[in-house]
Order: structure tokens, then sequence, then C-alpha cells
């Protein structure tokens, strides 16, 4: 009996021993844990070209700001969440994003482990595809966690769900080999990232032509040609398309190309965003437009955004061009917002370094900046430089040197306005300004501003250009008091110096003639001769005519060739 009683003893003793040992290898949860979804690796909208795939990568995260995590070991899965969810995102958004379809996507891998006191998870799969999309359609597909095995003490944060954005992009019938008969063919954003890998030796032309238009939402971009010797020889052919949503803040030149050394032909960017805090020349298309010795050319170049330099940049600021030297600038337009805490800031150049043609462009939108402001341009420091045909209708904001075309143009003095003869040419052009505005509030004397040219040395050519007649301009306010006005002035020259508007020791200001009452820009524009090939004067603005529309002109209208320069004019 004693025997038999000690085996019951002795088993009883196994039992408790084993469901000790069962508790500690499947603990109770006590911290309560709050995850959501998130995905890595996609940027923006995901596209995949037909008959490809990708794939995304998925994790579980734990909301250690609103919740807790888990003090014991757990494994967790993923779904799609319900077309419900959708709906509810886009009426949150305003957007309209369809379903992606069941077909057009696949958990390769769906499990995860999510450490003891873990905040971020081992990763599943998710393969994406483009079987059931159509052309032209984005798809969301919003990801949740499923199931979480190991504790019911766990809950979904307040904002579970991962959005993944979908797209099916077409197939570039030929990439190109990157000759001027066969360029290579851009569709995609990931197209023209993979620009930079294109590019051939130095001084050797390498030709791209954009096939779409592609939105850069979301992508971080590192400009083409923005290190030295600045020597990356690019022909790019825009074909009449948009790039949508670029942004650069890149550290060296922020822009699309840094330095255009080539040429840059009929495209727009839209919505572009240029952040400059590091200094130096900016501005959307380039920082540059042709260095010494390495000309480059933009026609038929239109930009829309904002370009902001608060880091003491005196290298220049502009929409499409922070400096230009050896450059041609014709048929352009910049509807910008620009601000910069220093000086030589316009709507298109910030300043051009010698020997460059600017013609037929407009700008719209706002300059602001402390000096040598222009609507057009910033200022103009060398010889030989001219400016035709151009109008803007921008807001220009600073202290002085103000101008409704350009704020400076005297070879960057302060003095010898008088004897100086740089031979810059501004003709034909209207500053049809929303208003210019001297921000100085001193009872100090300033140098002048003007309706055309802010500071000009006297002997430059400046000839038949116009203001609007009510145009609402601010000088500064000892200025006024030392009779600075605006006047009407003959045309000037080195045998016929400009006559400025008084005895004042600051005022070389050109101001232009004042437009007759009824007048609209496009009939002075008319008026002055300006080209109806390139422009369309049906409308009070004239507007800027499409490649297509503008064939059979001349051959300085002409995108996609190097002008004909000496070399010796790039060396001054």
């Amino acid at each position: 009996m004693k025997k038999y009683i000690s085996y019951i003893l002795l088993a009883l003793t196994f039992v408790a021993a084993s469901c000790t040992k069962g508790e500690e290898e499947q603990p109770i949860s006590l911290m309560k844990g709050m995850f959501y979804t998130g995905v890595t690796g996609v940027e923006g909208v995901t596209e995949v070209f037909p008959g490809k795939s990708k794939v995304v990568d998925v994790r579980a995260y734990a909301d250690t700001l609103n919740g807790s995590v888990s003090d014991i070991f757990l494994t967790m899965s993923f779904k799609v969440a319900d077309k419900a969810v959708v709906d509810a995102y886009n009426e949150a958004n305003g957007t309209n994003y369809e379903m992606c379809p069941g077909s057009a996507y696949e958990f390769t891998s769906n499990q995860v482990m999510m450490p003891r006191y873990g905040v971020s998870s081992s990763t599943a799969k998710l393969k994406l595809s483009t079987i059931g999309l159509e052309d032209g359609v984005t798809y969301l597909l919003p990801l949740i966690i499923d199931k979480v095995n190991g504790t019911d003490n766990w809950e979904l944060s307040a904002n579970p769900y991962a959005y993944i954005f979908l797209k099916q992009v077409q197939v570039a019938p030929d990439a190109g080999t990157g000759t001027k008969d066969d360029p290579y063919n851009l569709y995609t954003a990931a197209d023209l990232k993979s620009m930079v890998e294109k590019l051939g030796e130095d001084d050797v032309m390498v030709y791209f032509a954009l096939k779409a238009d592609i939105d850069m939402a979301g992508q971080k971009w590192v400009p083409l040609n923005y290190s030295q010797p600045y020597k990356k020889l690019i022909d790019f052919n825009g074909n009449g398309h948009t790039i949508d949503n670029f942004t650069c803040d890149w550290p060296n030149y922020p822009s699309f190309f840094g330095v255009l050394y080539g040429n840059c032909y009929d495209v727009s960017f839209t919505n572009a965003v240029i952040d400059n805090e590091s200094g130096g020349a900016t501005g959307i298309v380039g920082s540059y437009c042709g260095t010494t010795g390495l000309p480059g050319t933009a026609t038929r170049v239109h930009v829309q955004g904002r370009v902001h330099s608060p880091a003491g940049n005196k290298n220049g600021t502009g929409g499409l061009f922070g400096r230009l030297c050896g450059a041609r600038v014709i048929a352009c337009s910049a509807d910008v917002e620009i601000e910069s805490d220093e000086n030589y800031v316009g709507g298109l150049f910030g300043y051009d370094h010698g020997v460059s043609y600017v013609s037929d462009c407009w700008t719209s939108g706002s300059v602001k900046a402390v000096q040598m402001v222009g609507g057009i341009g910033g200022g103009l420091i060398k010889a030989g430089s001219e400016i035709y045909n151009c109008y803007s209708t921008a807001k220009v904001e600073g202290s002085y040197q103000l101008g409704g075309i350009l704020g400076h143009a005297n070879l960057d003095a302060k003095g010898n306005n008088d004897t100086n003869e740089p031979n810059d040419h501004i003709e034909g052009c209207i500053a049809w300004n929303e208003f210019i505005h001297s921000t100085a509030t001193d009872k100090n004397e300033h140098y002048s501003n003007g309706a055309i040219v802010g500071y000009t040395a006297v002997k430059n050519f400046l000839a038949n250009c116009f203001r609007k007649s009510d145009l609402d301009f601010l000088e500064s306010p000892r200025n006024i008091e030392l009779g600075y006005k605006l006047t009407d002035q003959a045309n000037a020259g080195p045998g016929s110096p400009l006559t400025c508007s008084s005895s004042n020791t600051y005022d070389f200001a050109y101001h232009g003639k004042a437009a007759a009452a009824g007048a609209t820009v496009s009939s002075i524009a008319r008026n002055l001769g300006w080209s109806g090939v390139i422009w369309d004067f049906s409308g009070p603005f004239p507007v800027l005519k499409s490649a297509s529309a503008s064939e059979g002109d001349a051959e300085e209208y002409a995108g996609g060739q190097l002008p004909d320069y000496d070399e010796h004019e790039f060396y001054n």
C-alpha cells in the first residue's frame, strides 16, 4: 500500500512540473501591444511595366507613441483591407483611386515575427504586377494586420493601414542608344533618374527624348551635371511634354541639370519646388545655363513653381536659371514665386556672367529679394549681353535696384554709370508688372529703381521699351523726397546717353515710355514687330506658340543645336 501511494505522489509531482514548464514556454502577455502596418521600398506611385513585377517589403510596427509594445514574442500576418477603406481614403483626401484588383498582388510570404519588446517586425513580401490593371488608372492597395498569434492582449493603432499606390506604365517600344538619330527615350520617373547612368565621356553629346508626361512626386533628384568640370554634354528634347512635381534640394547646384551644357527644349516643369539651403546659384532648370567655355541653350522651356534660396546666395537665383554664361534663352517662360535673402534675383534668371542672349520670353508670379531684382533678370555683370522682346507681369519687391525687366546693368559696378560702356542691349521689352515696390523704409538715399531697369549705365543700348501707364511703382522714402519718379525717356546708346529723371547721385533708372491708354501687351508687342511665328497675339497677353506651330521660323529659334560661338567669347 505504501509503495502504491509513493507511485501516485511521484506521478502528481511529474504532472505539476510539466504544467510549470508549459507555462514558461507560453507566457501570458501583461503589456498590451498596439500595432500598425508599414511598407518599405516604395515612394509615391509604384509604376510597373506590363509583364513585370515588383516586390514590396511589409512590416508590423509598434505604436510606441500611443500604445505599448508586447512583453512576449509574437507572430503576425497581414491582409488587404476591403474597398470601404479605399472609399474612406478618397473621401478624406479628395482623390478618386480605384481599389486594386486581387489579380495584381500576392503575398509570397505573409508571416512575420515581432521580438519581445520589439518596435518593428521581420519582413513579409508582397508581389505586385499589372494583371487586371487598366492603362492610366492609379490603384490603391490598403494593407492591415490580420492576425496576432501568442496573445489576445493587443489592438490596432488609430492609423493601422499601409497604402500602396499602383499604376501600370507603358513599355518603352525602343529605349534608344543616345545618338542624335536614336536618342534615349524617357517614359517614366525611373527613366529620368537613369539619365545620369547614360551620360557619356566629357564633351560627347548624349541625346534624350521625353516620350510622355512624367510625375516626379516623391522622387529625390540629383542634378545631372553638378560637379567639375561640368562637361556632361546633353541634348534634352521634351517633345512638348510636362515634368510635374519636380523637386530638388541637392546641396550642389539644386536644379534639373545643375549646369546645362548643351540644349534643353520643348518641355514644361509644373509644380516644381527648389529649396536651396546651401547657397550658390539655383533655378528650376539649371543653376547655370552654360559656364566658361561650355555654352547652353534653352528654347521653349516653361516652368511653374517655387524657388526658395535663403542661404545668402550671391551667385544668382532665377525661375529657369540662377546664372547665365554663354547662354541662349529663347521663347521661354516662368510663372514662379521666388524668394531669396541675397542679390541678383530674377523671374527668368538671376544674373548673366557674359555674352548671353535672351529673347521672346515672359514671366509672372513674384520675385522678392534684397537688391538687383528684376521681372526677367537680376542683373548683367559682363559686357555684350542682350535682352529683346520680353515682358513681365511679376510682382517685384526688394530694397533697391529693382526693375520690371532687369535690376542692374552696369558691370556689377556701383558707379561710373556715365562713363561705362557695357554694350548691353535691353530693347523691345514691356514692363506690365503687378507692382514694383521698394521695401526700404529708412531716410537714406538709395540706388534707383526703374520700370524697365533699376540701375544702368547710361550708354547701354536701351530702346523701344514700354511700361504700364498705371504701374504700381513705389520708390524708397528718401528717393521720393529727392525727386525720383517715373518719366518717359528717349532711346539711348553710346552716342546718345540716357537722360535720367533727376540729377541726384544714384538716379540711373530706365523707365522706357508709358503705354497709351487702352493698350495691351499684345498690341504693343505687335507694334514693336515681335515675331508672329513665335507669338500668338490673339489675347491681351502674347502667348508663346509650341514647336509645331512655329515650324519654318528662323534658325535662331530652332532647338537642339549649340550656337556657333567663337571660343574666346567664353573666357571673360
